[in-house]
């Protein structure tokens, strides 16, 4: 059949020629309107439950929100795990479904057993954006030199969010720091005391006196009137002029009893940028698969009309963090290595076929493989990013069309005076179709194991393996199609011959030494028992990871500052912070967000920070300098501000870092158990022992320590005995000494809270929060002091929970030190020196660790399975199952090269590093696969073992060395890449480039030795057996 294909497209040559130009151009036109991503979206399917309860604490919260929320959600259809946290005021719940669920399906059920739970009086739990740790794609700062920072939020809020939340592809738009305006009364308590009025009054006649009401219709003669009553309070007059009560006859209002003013609500986070220590910001948040090339565009657009917009008011747009430099940043370096790459390709064509002709030829394929990936990804929908295209080598797409083509060379060279005629072409490549066919094959079944893979790493890989298969597949059809008519019109013609005395001369000496070592073949043994130990060895000392780090030229860093920090106070070691990072000239900008948005969903206190830290270009870096360098640098810096622990990430790797393991970094480990005391106490003793443990470069429980609290308990007697609600006095604690909203009011198309609360120094003395004045059922004055108990005490910040158990996380890092090695040390020091009751409480490692062994286990079987099916393949090419035993058992042998270049360059065995492994395996195989085939054709043509494989193996010599240096090469640019988007390709890369040193010589001398002892040691079992069929 191969045959057919070939002798036809060869007689048909112009229509070929016809399809491929078309394939070239459509391909083309493919690549302009695929979408383009810089990292694959990583994220599981996951829900976020949100539920606020203002001025409950964490241990309420847990109580009467977050564990009947969690029993009623643990019977989600799909779901596979959950988290949660309790904090104040707050209650977030995280679920996480396996990728088989449609993220829409599972929101529908969610809401299902969400409206099963019987939740306390108003409150309401609301489910996050559709959206994934790469969801956030851009961000900007509103800056202004005429608004002040009051006007520039309401500009925020209410001009600029609700117009980028437009653009189709957007989630959500969320704001962090800035002010967010109210209506406000100050209570003036002399005032109260004047009038004789309680603060209970004060909120109970606000929430009487804003509403409007419907009368229905009513007519009037022939005309029907729309009833209205409308008592809404549109501002600060209307406000003031509510009602309260009276006094001897005399109506006592709301502006009697305090000051009446636009404030704004009590700031929970504050936003610094560089030098500016307050502004604000807005988070575009991107839909989860959507391409985030096409919503920037999108967003890009709106954002210059509104700048257009705001522009007159002296407000501009200023972005820090866009998605679209790192795409384009990867798109750049992806095309700088494939051209770098392609470029050494062609000269090594040259310098092994002596000919640019031929090279030309066999380069060809690349550019049709390509228009092959490109036209297959449109039509499936798939994006490109750095992982799927990187992981094209393009040495390994022209390997094909090198042996076609150096087959017809050969033809050239050994009559160079005569024309090749078109048997003469199909000669040749008839017998060498069908191994070609199977070798392909094999490396495309090699790269099988990358879909077993699932979460994360299949969400990274499985693309990988799609666009090689379809780049593989693409040079297929060229090798079998277009290069046998390209080369056969280079080179039908007689032309003078440049021979490559070099190659010649290497030529000559390897087939005397592959001579000496069949007649020695002990060396071929030893050196086969060698190279086993060794990738033993090496294979066992190497340091394992999960992934390597992922560049996206800007960092992340989380800081924890000691507990209980005012804001003003915290703003202050903020501020410290931007000014040491500011002194490194690689840095370009950093923002920091201390605290939580003013809408309160997020579950940070004012002792911690998230902070941004922009880079400068690699290119103006000192030189050598690398981004782990610069980092350790930086670390060293920060560790000399006093009170800060903090670790450095980047901003996908954090939100997936938190998504896995629950505390933005990359390992954790989770303590369980019930009693909190006793759970801190053995996280604070665990910490104290990883300090120890050589490598660790941050260890700290995530969850904040125990918080001061002002706790105003109801004293049940006193309140009844004056006839006084708990309801009442909790209503005062929530509003007029916290800032529970009261009420709303409406200004167009805006909408304010109104709130009324006591002056803020007055929360500072508890003798004067006790003196605030309720009023009675029988209309007399008590002070709250006298129907409470005030104290204060400390209480948990932060209640974690990990399928519904109470658990501490340990935020960890190992730094440079491979995985493996230190969580071998730091395990066996927890379980020498840390003791506790093993009944009540338990450890687990988790985040990165827990996806590795994942990978890992589902890895081991499809290897096992695609090793089978190479096995059936490699029969189907021999017919004799020893040689395709022989071929398959070489492989591991090829390992050894990657090892020693792993070892060598400092790099880990890690997901990335294994898939170069894939491709080296496949790349050996397809060499064995050619030079076995070679030998049995030789001893089909009559010639003795020894003398085939010396003849065939010298016949292959040029296009083995030459595949596997062009493989090589073709990966070098990646192997030596630095910066932006080049971590994963330059693991990879460095496997194939050292670990095809290794497997070349195997399949030059190992190969062809072992061959031959086999197919003698049969030959001389079948004569000894006379009449007996040969062995498979």
């Amino acid at each position: 059949m191969i045959d057919r294909l070939i002798t036809l497209c060869l007689h048909k040559r112009t229509l070929v020629f016809v399809a491929a130009i078309i394939l070239a151009l459509f391909g083309g036109y493919c690549w302009k309107i695929l979408p383009v991503e810089a990292y694959p979206d990583l994220g599981a399917v996951n829900v976020v439950v949100t539920t606020q309860v203002p001025g409950l604490a964490a241990e309420e919260i847990e109580q009467q929100v977050t564990v009947p929320l969690e029993r009623s959600l643990a019977s989600t259809p799909g779901l596979i795990e959950s988290r949660s946290s309790s904090t104040f005021g707050l209650s977030l719940i995280t679920l996480i479904f396996n990728d088989q669920t449609n993220v829409y399906f599972a929101r529908e059920r969610v809401t299902e057993q969400l409206a099963q739970v019987t939740m306390p009086a108003g409150v309401v739990p609301n489910m996050s954006p559709v959206t994934g740790p790469a969801g956030e794609i851009y961000r900007y700062t509103v800056e202004s030199d005429k608004l002040n920072l009051m006007q520039l939020s309401d500009i925020e809020n209410w001009v600029i969010i609700p117009a980028l939340e437009q653009v189709p592809g957007v989630a959500a738009v969320n704001n962090f720091g800035g002010f967010t305006k109210e209506y406000q009364l100050v209570l003036k308590p002399a005032a109260l005391l004047h009038y004789g009025v309680g603060v209970n009054d004060v909120i109970n006649a606000i929430n009487n006196n804003n509403a409007n009401a419907g009368g229905g219709r009513v007519s009037r003669g022939e005309q029907s009137y729309i009833v209205r009553g409308i008592g809404m309070v549109r501002n600060l007059q209307d406000m003031g002029q509510i009602v309260v009560t009276q006094n001897n006859g005399v109506p006592v209002l709301l502006k009697d009893l305090g000051e009446l003013q636009m404030g704004h609500q009590v700031r929970e986070g504050i936003l610094g940028k560089d030098n500016n220590p307050d502004t604000i910001e807005g988070i575009v948040q991107m839909l989860t698969g959507q391409n985030p090339s096409e919503v920037l565009d999108k967003v890009h657009a709106k954002i210059a009309q509104l700048q257009k917009q705001l522009g007159p008011k002296g407000v501009k747009i200023v972005p820090y963090i866009d998605r679209d430099q790192l795409v384009n940043a990867t798109i750049e370096k992806v095309t700088h290595t494939v051209i770098e790459g392609c470029c050494l390709v062609f000269v090594v064509l040259i310098l092994f076929l002596d000919s640019p002709r031929s090279a030309l030829v066999a380069a060809t394929t690349i550019p049709l493989a390509l228009a092959t990936v490109f036209i297959i990804m449109h039509f499936t929908g798939q994006p490109a990013n750095l992982f799927s295209l990187g992981a094209i080598d393009f040495g390994v797409i022209v390997d094909g069309a090198i042996v076609v083509t150096e087959a017809i060379l050969r033809i050239r060279e050994e009559h160079p005076q005569r024309t090749i005629t078109q048997d003469d072409v199909l000669g040749v490549t008839g017998h060498i179709g069908k191994s070609i066919f199977f070798a392909t094959s094999i490396i495309i079944v090699a790269y099988a194991p990358l879909f077993a893979f699932e979460a994360a790493e299949g969400k990274l890989f499985k693309p990988m393996a799609f666009t090689v298969s379809y780049a593989l597949f693409g040079a297929l059809m060229c090798a079998l199609t277009l290069i046998p008519a390209l080369a056969y019109l280079a080179l039908r013609k007689p032309r003078k011959i440049f021979h490559n005395k070099p190659l010649e001369k290497l030529h000559h000496g390897y087939r005397g030494v592959l001579a000496h070592m069949i007649d020695r073949p002990w060396f071929a043994y030893g050196s086969g028992v060698v190279a086993l130990i060794l990738v033993v060895v090496l294979g066992a000392s190497i340091g394992r990871e999960f992934l390597p780090n992922l560049d996206e030229g800007t960092l992340w860093m989380q800081v924890q500052m000691p507990t209980g920090l005012s804001l003003d106070k915290a703003s202050e070691i903020s501020g410290e912070i931007r000014e040491a990072v500011r002194e490194f000239p690689e840095t370009s900008y950093i923002v920091t967000q201390l605290g939580r948005s003013d809408a309160g969903t997020d579950a940070w206190s004012p002792s911690h920070i998230e902070s941004a830290i922009g880079l400068t270009p690699y290119s103006s870096w000192p030189s050598g300098e690398t981004n782990a360098q610069f980092v350790a640098r930086l670390h060293k810096r920060l560790d000399k501000i006093p009170g800060i622990s903090f670790g450095i990430s980047q901003p996908i790797a954090d939100n997936m870092n938190d998504l896995v393991g629950g505390a933005h970094s990359p390992l954790v480990l989770r303590i369980y158990g019930h009693d909190l005391k006793e759970l801190r106490r053995i996280a604070n003793q665990i910490v104290d022992v990883l300090q120890q443990v050589p490598g660790t470069t941050l260890d700290q429980v995530f969850q904040e320590p125990p918080v001061p609290q002002l706790d105003i308990e109801v004293n049940r007697l006193a309140a009844a005995r004056y006839g006084i609600n708990a309801s009442d006095i909790n209503a005062v604690v929530a509003n007029a000494i916290g800032d529970a909203a009261i009420s709303t009011v409406y200004v167009g198309d805006r909408q304010y809270n109104m709130t009324v609360h006591v002056p803020r120094k007055m929360t500072n003395d508890l003798q004067a929060i006790a003196a605030l004045p309720l009023t009675t059922s029988s209309g007399t004055q008590v002070p709250l002091g006298q129907v409470t108990h005030i104290s204060l005490h400390t209480g948990e910040g932060n209640i974690a929970h990990e399928m519904n158990q109470r658990q501490l996380t340990l935020r960890v890092d190992n730094g440079t030190r491979p995985l493996s090695d230190w969580m071998a040390d730091a395990q066996h020091r927890i379980d020498a020196q840390v003791h506790f009751d093993h009944s009540e409480y338990r450890l687990e490692w988790a985040g990165t660790f827990q996806q590795a062994q994942r990978a890992q286990a589902r890895l081991s079987v499809a290897m096992l399975i695609v090793l089978a099916v190479m096995l059936v393949l490699l029969f189907g090419e021999f017919r004799k199952l020893r040689q395709a035993v022989l071929v398959l058992g070489v492989v591991p042998l090829a390992t050894l090269g990657g090892l020693v270049s792993l070892h060598l360059r400092g790099e880990t065995l890690n997901i990335a590093t294994a898939v170069g492994f894939i491709a080296l395996f496949g790349v050996a195989v397809q060499n064995g696969i050619i030079m076995v085939a070679s030998f049995n054709r030789m001893r089909a043509q009559g010639l003795s073992v020894r003398e085939a494989v010396l003849d065939g193996a010298g016949e292959r010599f040029r296009p083995v060395l030459m595949t596997a240096t062009v493989a090589s090469i073709g990966m070098l640019p990646a192997a030596l890449a630095t910066g932006i988007g080049t971590d994963v390709q330059r693991g990879l890369a460095t496997v194939v480039v050292g670990g095809l040193v290794i497997a070349t010589l195997l399949t030059l001398f190992i190969l062809p030795t072992y061959y031959c002892e086999m197919e003698m040691y049969v030959e001389k079992r079948a004569a000894s057996r006379p009449g007996k069929p040969e062995s498979m």
